[in-house]
């Protein structure tokens, strides 16, 4: 692992010893979060979108674009002097042929490698499409937007509301809900929901990602999937909750950091089933959107 991935990774552990989940931070201002881009304008996705969304919060970037020096330098731009790169990941593969003479099967070489970007807020001299002009007025998100409706109506897990707990039920397939007018806003009930999702898109015959025998290791784990789904899919869907619906999942981070202190690479674990898991979930936006009015009355 790279020095510089392994330094971005100590930061994250640092941030969940201290009490804070790094890639939440975006939603702290009250700012809808921006998904990371590339110079092409193409979307990072997972870990690469947790890492560098994480990153434009922590340092104020207003920009999403994130470019290697190389690209800034072929549209006409430098990175200024000092500025320091941050890390995204690529993951390469390599067959080996087997040996005829003893029989052993052909083989594919699985590496992770990291190269250095830099948020277009560290270059000088690029195009001003590199910087979105910031909305007067904060954007205005409308509750249960099209997407988020049709999600609701077509991801094929019934979802009952009633109580205050959110949960999905593995063994029969189904997740509670608290009733939205429980939470804050809209926009909190869409995230809670969006990570009990992910929690379904874990089922054997979707995804396959629960163990047979749970730890409190293995448990953990699911929640930090469960969590960077919601992330992930919140940034896709343009939904901004407040930092109060993270406040739920606090007692994970200190398990957390310690299995990640011991394993960092299980974050870019986590981080690759996530994305697998908001795949999963969007699918389900351009599913169509009739009967959505009876989910809707039955949330409320």
């Amino acid at each position: 692992m790279s020095p510089l991935l392994e330094d971005t990774l100590s930061s994250v552990i640092a941030a969940l010893e201290s009490g804070v989940a790094p890639w939440r931070k975006s939603w702290s201002a009250g700012e809808i979060p921006s998904i990371p881009l590339r110079s092409t304008g193409d979307a990072f996705s997972g870990m690469n979108a947790i890492l560098l969304s994480s990153l434009q919060a922590v340092r104020g970037y207003d920009s999403p674009f994130w470019l290697t020096f190389n690209q800034a330098q072929e549209i006409g731009g430098h990175v200024r002097k000092g500025e320091r790169a941050a890390p995204a990941i690529f993951y390469k593969t390599r067959s080996v042929d087997g040996d005829a003479a003893d029989g052993s099967d052909d083989k594919v070489l699985r590496f992770l490698k990291s190269y250095g970007v830099f948020n277009a807020c560290q270059i000088e001299g690029l195009p001003e499409t590199y910087h979105p002009v910031a909305p007067s007025e904060p954007a205005v998100i409308a509750p249960l937007n099209a997407d988020v409706v049709a999600i609701m109506e077509h991801f094929p897990v019934a979802v009952s509301h009633g109580g205050d707990v959110a949960c999905y039920h593995v063994l029969s397939d189904r997740i509670s809900m608290p009733p939205r007018s429980a939470f804050e806003s809209d926009e909190d009930y869409v995230a809670v929901l969006l990570h009990e999702y992910g929690h379904a898109t874990g089922a054997k015959h979707r995804l396959d990602r629960f163990e047979p025998n749970v730890t409190r290791t293995d448990y953990a784990r699911e929640e930090l999937v469960a969590e960077l789904t919601s992330h992930l899919t919140s940034m896709h869907l343009g939904i901004n909750p407040s930092r109060s619906v993270f406040e739920n999942h606090v007692a994970y981070l200190g398990h957390w950091a310690g299995f990640l202190k011991e394993k960092p690479s299980e974050l870019l674990k986590a981080a690759g089933k996530a994305q697998a898991a908001a795949d999963m979930i969007l699918s389900y936006r351009n599913a169509g959107s009739q009967g959505a009015n009876a989910t809707l009355a039955e949330a409320a």
